[in-house]
């Protein structure tokens, strides 16, 4: 594994973007999506809003 540097401020920024990605609606729905498929469940194009 091959370590990095990054400043703090870069550090805190990141953190707070993962956080903000994470509690969005679209995160959580991609979340679902992939239990369903996990759980086997087939979708159309219609169902997933194409």
């Amino acid at each position: 594994m091959e370590l990095i540097t990054i400043p703090k401020e870069k550090l805190e920024q990141i953190q707070k973007e993962i956080n903000f990605l994470r509690n969005s609606s679209v995160y959580k729905r991609l979340l679902e999506f992939e239990e369903n498929l996990s759980a086997g469940e087939k979708f159309t194009r219609e169902d997933l809003g194409f």
